[in-house]
């Protein structure tokens, strides 16, 4: 069963949003949007694996969500002190998108996505980076492009491209989101580096 997220917003442009971060993020989960917690309940036969509801929403059904405090992420305009003093995340939705991506990264969601990573780690033994191609990864991730990357490294710009094509294949994405969150749960670099 393929594991799902579930978004209930109210604001249907601001659900959108967060799905498009989530999708470029976590590629290999199912992304559901609601705008009401009615229609969520009428689909709720999925395998969620965590919860972006609306500050409102959650207020109105905290029953629904206190018991799944460790999976529901709080969507809330400002530091919603209220909601973490009761123990959920919360995902400031005043913030710019990268700064968004950055705290979804470092959320509890990441704890879940690491579980799969070190499954596919595991099955690709064999696939594992050169010291090289994390050097690479590491650049990549800290947004170099190319030739500041071999200016870097002090290699020519085909090397460069050869070892972020390998990066690519072995670690089966091309999306920057999922490269990042690889070389953070790697320990190749920390979150705070990016």
């Amino acid at each position: 069963m393929t594991p799902c997220i579930a978004i209930i917003d109210r604001n249907t442009l601001s659900g959108i949003a967060l799905r498009s971060i989530l999708w470029e993020t976590f590629g290999n989960v199912e992304i559901h949007l609601y705008n009401t917690m009615d229609r969520f309940i009428a689909d709720s036969n999925r395998h969620f694996i965590h919860f972006y509801v609306d500050s409102d929403i959650l207020f109105r059904y905290i029953d629904e969500f206190v018991t799944l405090k460790n999976h529901t992420t709080v969507l809330h305009e400002g530091s919603g002190a209220k909601f973490i003093k009761e123990g959920f995340n919360v995902l400031d939705l005043s913030l710019g998108e990268g700064e968004l991506k950055s705290r979804i990264m470092q959320m509890q969601l990441v704890s879940r996505y690491e579980q799969q990573m070190d499954q596919r780690r595991r099955k690709n033994a064999g696939n594992e980076l050169s010291p090289r191609e994390q050097e690479v990864l590491v650049y990549m991730v800290k947004g170099l492009i190319n030739k500041e990357i071999a200016e870097k490294l002090g290699v020519s710009l085909p090397t460069v491209i050869f070892h972020r094509n390998n990066i690519c294949d072995k670690l089966k994405t091309r999306s920057i989101g999922k490269l990042t969150i690889h070389a953070v749960l790697s320990g190749l670099i920390d979150i705070n580096e990016i």
